[in-house]
């Protein structure tokens, strides 16, 4: 057995391979829609159909403008018959394509909707069973933003954005094809004139685009890390006088922020361009069509045509130009989502490989691991737990205590060697399975805002509330609960609970869970003496038959061991003196 070096020394992880999972500022924008495309599985007959919707309600649009043609036709030559019939045809279209226009922005948004709603679970779900280790080493905040932000975003995006996108660009298709069949003459010209200078605005704002809403995002993202990091350390920083430093590295964010949406907003400002292209293209375009009536090549109502259709050729043009903006936005923010999904999941074990016994022994063989620079915080350790064994992680602060007790715990995996139960590694068995036979206790117990009932049920057994009132009872917690205002239906949190008390939750929930193995983590570090016996008195009963591991700094704790595992060192011995 070699020996562990200090856990202070955040250390890398010597002759392990990269770690598996990185996440960046900058997304990996390449092939966004193909790693996209498998989110839209079971919706794709909706979507069919929104786009079927849309089509034909952009044909009617463009109808509307070829009625109003045929309407002018019909008043000009004084066929009364002819303007009931076109005015009758007119309402029909205008009636039919709103009510088209309606129900494709319904079932787009609601398409829409279910995708992003399939991913917000799936990227919940991922970070949820992300090893411990990628959670640590990442910014709260930043998993945050893209957990939140990026889905609120994108869904702002496909709730009004994306249908007018999707109707525009419809519109502007079907309305280049009328308008060829009326003078294929007229439109080539004005696609030549204007669609090349118009690409070449457009394309320019494209290019600089993708950096530059990349760079917003990223910016965004450091901002609200620095801000919702800053919140639980107040004490500390106004303690420490460390306020005006702290404040100086969120001005650098927020510069970096004001820069890149001064970089964005410039960017954006290159489609002004095409005001100026259209309004040039629509006065020459009427000079062009008066001169042809006056010719009589053209006639008044398929003018009024070219006219009406143009505008609106440059307002949808002008529409999607737009609309790039949001596009790109949404692109970058969709980017990053699929980013931190390829992060996150990892190969999930087989769900048909053996359970694991009851009980049995907890090994380890080889184990070392460190972080991210400097040495190995544990090296070459082997050791074996037998069942029922009283084992204390005893140390000092940064000798890796913490540490080892997750690598136990199967929360962090070994860069070298293997940590098993009964024979199978850690690694290769599914979180349900590995939860039923080793919990952690931490030493700090978080919380979720509900009942103290709801908190103790949240493991994977699903206990009923008999169960959970016998466990408090065999636990010897009947009188502590009793004395909350509510007993077990005390509504609790992080903050309305001392360390203490939090921790007798803890160990009130992994004995609901059953574990062949028990570890935890300086239980009473911190705890006064009349709740520090409470937790004793409940490890006592919640030893039962099965592994108790104790990282623990206290003289009445270590007593309670039968073998002692000293950090650094990595050192057994034997406990001797009396145990309860």
């Amino acid at each position: 057995m070699s020996k562990a070096v200090p856990e202070g020394h955040t250390a890398s992880k010597t002759g392990a391979p990269p770690a598996p999972f990185a996440l960046g500022d900058l997304p990996d924008q390449r092939a966004v829609f193909r790693r996209a495309a498998p989110f839209l599985s079971g919706h794709r007959t909706a979507l069919a159909a929104a786009i079927a919707l849309t089509l034909a309600g952009a044909g009617l649009a463009v109808a509307v403008t070829a009625a109003i043609g045929r309407l002018v036709d019909a008043a000009g030559d004084g066929e009364r018959a002819g303007l009931i019939r076109w005015v009758v045809v007119l309402f029909a279209l205008v009636a039919a394509s709103g009510v088209l226009t309606w129900l494709s922005r319904y079932w787009l948004i609601r398409v829409g909707e279910h995708v992003l709603a399939g991913m917000r679970e799936r990227a919940t779900a991922a970070v949820g069973a992300a090893p411990l280790r990628f959670v640590e080493s990442h910014r709260r905040g930043e998993l945050l933003r893209r957990l939140t932000g990026e889905i609120n975003g994108l869904g702002y995006f496909v709730g009004t954005t994306l249908p007018d996108l999707v109707a525009a660009v419809a519109v502007l298709a079907f309305t280049v094809v009328m308008l060829a069949v009326y003078s294929w003459l007229l439109i080539l010209g004005l696609l030549v004139v204007f669609v090349p200078v118009a690409t070449v605005i457009v394309r320019g704002f494209h290019r600089r685009a993708g950096p530059a809403y990349a760079e917003v995002a990223a910016a965004e993202a450091a901002v609200a890390a620095s801000f919702s990091e800053s919140l639980p350390a107040q004490e500390q920083l106004r303690i420490s006088g460390a306020v005006p430093r702290w404040l100086e590295r969120f001005g650098r964010n927020n510069d970096r922020l004001l820069d890149a949406q001064t970089v964005q907003i410039r960017t954006e400002l290159r489609l002004d361009r095409l005001a100026l292209l259209q309004a040039g293209c629509v006065g020459g375009l009427l000079v062009l069509s008066a001169v042809l009536v006056g010719r009589n090549a053209l006639t008044v109502g398929t003018a009024v045509v070219f006219v009406l259709a143009t505008r609106d050729i440059f307002h949808r043009f002008e529409s999607v130009a737009a609309a790039i903006g949001d596009a790109r936005e949404a692109h970058v923010q969709l980017a990053r989502l699929l980013d931190l999904i390829r992060a996150t999941e990892q190969p999930q074990p087989a769900t048909d490989s053996p359970q694991p016994p009851a009980r049995g022994v907890l090994t380890l063989a080889g184990v070392g691991f460190g972080y991210s620079q400097g040495q190995p915080v544990v090296q070459g350790l082997s050791l074996a737990i037998e069942s029922g064994e009283r084992l204390v992680i005893a140390g000092e602060t940064g000798s890796g205590k913490s540490t080892l007790g997750k690598l136990l715990a199967g929360l962090y995996h070994p860069d070298q060697g293997t940590v098993s139960f009964a024979g199978h590694d850690l690694s290769c068995l599914s979180a349900e399975r590995l939860r039923a036979r080793i919990v952690l206790v931490p030493q700090e117990v978080a919380l979720v805002e509900g009942s103290l009932a709801e908190n103790l049920a949240l493991v994977s057994s699903r206990p009923d509330q008999p169960r959970i009132e016998e466990t408090i009872e065999r636990l010897g917690l009947s009188e502590w609960v009793a004395s909350l205002p509510d007993g077990l239906a005390t509504p609790v949190g992080t903050h309305t609970l001392s360390a203490g008390e939090c921790q007798l939750v803890a160990i009130a929930r992994a004995v609901l869970a059953d574990p062949a193995v028990l570890i935890l983590d300086e239980a009473t570090a911190g705890v006064d003496h009349q709740t520090a016996g409470r937790i004793e008195e409940a490890l006592s009963v919640a030893a039962d038959d099965r592994t108790l591991i104790v990282i623990a700094h206290r003289a009445d704790t270590i007593g309670r061991g039968r073998l002692l595992l000293s950090m650094p060192e990595g050192r057994v011995t034997e406990i001797v003196g009396p145990r309860s």
